[in-house]
């Protein structure tokens, strides 16, 4: 087969979507038998960024989508002799091959609140409407599935999980402190640490004030680290942590992807309790890197972290406050999540992530 990938989402914002594009395609490089076309917006820098075998880079304009999806894509899959293009999100409106395309969730749909201002009616529109015309559409959880086929009306054979995973060569525990990190970030002493995009679904605000409260008890000393670039309605965001004592709450901006396992094995804990997920990467990663995690069981998080987290009411301060507390404070406890998280994170592959996509290519053109 010749498959095509739009991934122009590399070329963009630090999220989930982009971590999955790249360890997706970097693993099905790593498959024989096949050849990999990948469409990007930039793409000297996307196969820097990839730097992986067997790959065909193409240019993939205009950065609009109102020209590029309904006759650009079609072209090139037309010109590059495709035998099926996978998307995220949105997939033209027409197409000369099979199309596949990964909705990791809608959250946006079964959780308006959270992204008002986020999505246009038009984007959810192109969303419902490549769900509804793929041959196949991918998801990353049993949550996201479900509500797929609840929500759009699919047939639920036609809605497949592939779970997304982590990199546990560069997601590990670390032998020694990582050199450089602290002084690179200014991270003085003990840290929790939040990693995600600042927009209302990471719930930070509460996050902030729980912290407060926990710091206050335990007698300070410990600062909360944010790693994450700035996203809708986040002003909310720092205004919280301007009310908090000076120096107690740290904001890094994007981080780089090579930094990441560091800043996870300096920290004590990592803090997650968003309000809604469809996977929740940074808890496998944390995971892998041996790192306790304290987070929410709404959405999919739940089926990434199951025994190996301890667990907080997102909408409950105290809850999120006292769960700190014990995390930080109670040894055996953190000895007991690290354990249990490592042995977690080993059983997500990105391989198995891209031997499963593999199959579903082979669905769509065999239908």
């Amino acid at each position: 087969m010749r498959i095509g990938i739009d991934a122009h989402h590399v070329n963009g914002k630090p999220q989930g979507s982009r971590t999955y594009l790249l360890e997706l395609i970097r693993a099905l490089s790593r498959l024989e038998g096949d050849e990999l076309v990948v469409y990007s917006f930039r793409p000297e820098e996307t196969s820097v960024v990839l730097h992986a075998p067997r790959l065909e880079h193409r240019r993939l304009f205009p950065e609009s989508a109102r020209l590029r999806l309904p006759f650009v894509v079609p072209a090139l899959a037309l010109r590059d002799r495709l035998s099926v293009l996978h998307s995220q999100y949105t997939a033209p409106p027409f197409s000369f091959v099979p199309d596949v395309v990964t909705i990791h969730d809608i959250l946006f749909e079964t959780h308006p609140d959270l992204f008002e201002g986020a999505f246009s009616d038009r984007s959810v529109a192109l969303i419902r409407r490549s769900a509804k015309r793929a041959r196949v559409v991918l998801t990353v959880s049993e949550f996201s599935r479900r509500a797929l086929i609840e929500r759009y009306r699919l047939p639920p054979e036609k809605v497949v999980v592939t779970l997304n995973a982590v990199d546990r060569d560069a997601f590990r525990p670390a032998v020694s402190e990582p050199v450089g990190i602290r002084e690179r970030y200014g991270l003085v002493g003990p840290y929790l640490l939040s990693v995600g995009r600042i927009e209302p679904r990471k719930n930070l605000p509460r996050l902030i004030r729980a912290f407060s409260r926990a710091r206050g008890r335990l007698g300070g000393g410990i600062r909360l680290v944010i790693a994450g670039q700035e996203d809708f309605r986040s002003r909310e965001v720092f205004q919280e942590a301007q009310r908090q004592p000076e120096g107690s709450i740290k904001f890094l901006g994007p981080v780089p992807d090579r930094d990441l396992p560091s800043l996870y094995n300096l920290a004590e804990a990592l803090t997650y309790p968003s309000l809604a997920e469809g996977f929740g990467i940074p808890v496998l990663e944390a995971m892998a890197c041996g790192t306790p995690v304290l987070a929410s069981p709404r959405g999919a998080l739940p089926e990434v972290g199951g025994d190996a987290v301890l667990w907080v009411e997102p909408e409950d301060e105290e809850a999120i406050a006292n769960g700190i507390e014990r995390i930080l404070a109670d040894s055996e406890l953190r000895g007991r999540l690290r354990a249990a998280g490592l042995q977690r994170a080993a059983g997500f592959d990105w391989n198995e992530t891209a031997k499963g996509t593999l199959e579903a290519y082979r669905r769509a053109v065999s239908f």
